[in-house]
């Protein structure tokens, strides 16, 4: 899955004109804030459950840098692995929640900034806690380490349609397709 992931980010920057990449830049208002959601899957195996489609939600802060075409910020996540457990009781399953709750700062890299549609490319890194919520087949409680690379696509200023991988702990890291709404950030008139 990260090797799909980098090849992604690689034909993105493919894609972009050369002058994308020498820097240039266009003025946009300092700060944008979104709200995001997402589905998405565990990633690998964990104690042979079946993986099922989970939720996340999420809130981020970010400033951008007028001369540059980087923004940086921070996040709050609320992720949801789920897996599916056969078997374990007489005609019935455990459907076991690994929760995550990601605490991160970010970093992105913004492509064509002043076009109405253009891709993103970034990072969080920061911490997380992690319990199950729900059937307790394998409960677990930590904290540890998060690491979130992400890309993506904003359209019209305001949408925001990623892909974002989330590893922190096994059992607990996740794909997700996720659709975020922004305020602010837009290109200055």
């Amino acid at each position: 899955m990260t090797k799909g992931l980098f090849h992604i980010i690689f034909l993105l920057l493919i894609i972009t004109n050369s002058s994308t990449l020498k820097g240039e830049t266009c003025d946009v208002q300092p700060f944008e804030g979104e709200l995001r959601a997402g589905l998405g899957l565990p990633i690998g195996n964990y104690h042979n459950g079946k993986a099922s489609i989970g939720a996340s939600l999420g809130i981020e802060g970010r400033h951008n840098f007028p001369t540059l075409p980087l923004s940086v910020g921070v996040m709050v996540d609320l992720i949801s692995s789920i897996r599916e457990f056969d078997n374990i009781i007489p005609d019935g399953y455990y459907s076991q929640n690994n929760r995550t709750l990601a605490f991160a700062a970010t970093t992105e890299y913004n492509l064509r900034r002043d076009t109405k549609m253009h891709p993103f490319t970034g990072i969080a890194i920061g911490m997380a806690r992690q319990d199950v919520e729900g059937d307790r087949y394998i409960p677990t409680k930590a904290t540890s380490i998060f690491f979130s690379p992400r890309i993506g696509i904003e359209l019209l200023y305001h949408l925001r349609l990623g892909l974002q991988l989330n590893i922190s702990r096994h059992g607990y890291n996740t794909s997700y397709l996720t659709l975020g709404f922004v305020i602010g950030g837009r290109p200055k008139r």
